[in-house]
């Protein structure tokens, strides 16, 4: 990578990150142990996933552009935060905590990779969080999906569904905090995956969100599967939840169309589901809907965006709930493709994809509008789920 004409090293340390930049050519953060978060060049933005892969987040015009980088150039953008650090350290320009510059600075592409082994070693597969959730701490109580048919999806087959002791959790929960280290103030809240967390017997899941919130006492957040979820759960059971420190729930309800969702095996019963989101409000969880924009191709566009719209327009959001909209990414390992080529359902480029968003955005405010009688107040956010690898 050129690393342009080397210049005076700037470091400041703000909420748990130690940034080391040159102007606003090169800015690169890590968190208090050393461990890169993020590298930006030119204005080209490179995020690192504790797997040491990198990637790149570019803007074309309105569209999120992501690609994954190169090995050669995560390990060029490695090298070259690091060297930043010791550059800063090198001229003195460390004059407040000097000592987290210094850690930082002591770190390499032998320590990183010797970090990665050692964080993977404690999941059952790389995490994946939010994409509006980038400094969650995950802690992995299931592995798994337990539905496991959707035809959309190929990042559970390989696994059984499995659900770790009370004890193994508190294991794990300890051997994931103390591999932070300092780095632990890079984060501020917890993500319980995989994406069954609340199928889980109640009694253990109040015992974890108690055990979390003694031992980190961070917000929790988590997601359930909507398929066996409706049936476990009752409104007794989300007052407890809420009582426990379970701050929000992440509902992928992907589309509110029948005839996009089963296309998918997704046998979902749209109104337990708009009843199940209800009742989780009438208990002061918080919620975030996800919708995928291109789901359904051209053939479902106009059904996928209006009944996308009504179901969210009857749901009792409120301030500090939101929308996600991503645009789906057509695996070419999952069943789609073919699903797509034999239902004729003429799949959508990106931009297409982007202005379907731009759709569902204005047509989930309007039917809100019309249903509720006033003006939705909480955020319809684009993201690309290729942003939620951890």
């Amino acid at each position: 990578m050129d690393t342009g004409a080397s210049s005076t090293i700037n470091f400041r340390v703000n909420d748990g990150v130690a940034t080391f930049s040159n102007g606003n050519t090169e800015i690169a953060n890590f968190d208090l142990e050393g461990r890169l978060i993020s590298y930006t060049k030119n204005g080209i933005a490179y995020r690192r996933t504790i797997s040491n892969t990198f990637y790149k987040i570019g803007m074309e015009g309105n569209l999120k552009i992501i690609d994954s980088a190169a090995p050669s150039e995560g390990l060029s953008i490695l090298e070259r935060s690091y060297s930043l650090s010791r550059e800063a350290v090198n001229v003195g320009n460390v004059a407040h905590d000097v000592e987290i510059a210094r850690k930082v600075a002591s770190r390499d592409l032998q320590w990183a990779e010797s970090d990665s082994k050692s964080l993977l070693s404690l999941y059952s597969a790389i995490p994946v969080v939010p994409p509006d959730q980038p400094s969650a701490l995950y802690l992995e109580i299931t592995s798994g999906c337990k539905w496991n048919r959707c035809t959309l999806c190929r990042g559970y087959e390989t696994r059984d569904y499995t659900t770790k002791s009370k004890d193994d959790f508190i294991s794990h929960l300890e051997a994931v905090k103390d591999h932070y280290g300092s780095g632990l103030s890079y984060h501020k809240s917890v993500f319980l995956g995989d994406v069954n967390a609340l199928d889980i017997d109640q009694k253990m899941l109040l015992e974890i969100l108690d055990s979390i919130k003694a031992k980190l006492n961070f917000p929790v957040f988590t997601a359930f599967d909507i398929f066996t979820t409706p049936k476990k759960k009752n409104m007794i059971n989300y007052r407890d939840l809420k009582d426990h420190g379970l701050d929000r729930v992440y509902v992928f309800l992907e589309s509110g169309s029948y005839r996009v969702i089963r296309l998918f095996n997704k046998h979902i019963n749209v109104t337990e589901t708009m009843n199940l989101v209800n009742n989780i409000k009438d208990h002061g969880i918080g919620i975030t809907i996800v919708v995928m924009a291109g789901i359904g191709g051209k053939k479902y566009s106009r059904d996928h965006v209006e009944a996308t719209a009504n179901i969210i327009s009857q749901l009792a959001l409120d301030k500090g709930d939101s929308v996600i909209l991503s645009p789906i990414i057509e695996s070419d390992d999952s069943n789609y493709l073919d699903i797509s080529s034999k239902e004729g359902l003429s799949d959508m480029s990106l931009q297409e994809k982007y202005a379907q968003m731009d759709d569902l955005t204005s047509s989930i405010r309007e039917a809100f509008r019309d249903v509720n009688g006033r003006e939705m107040d909480i955020p319809i956010i684009k993201y690309d789920l290729r942003e939620s690898a951890l």
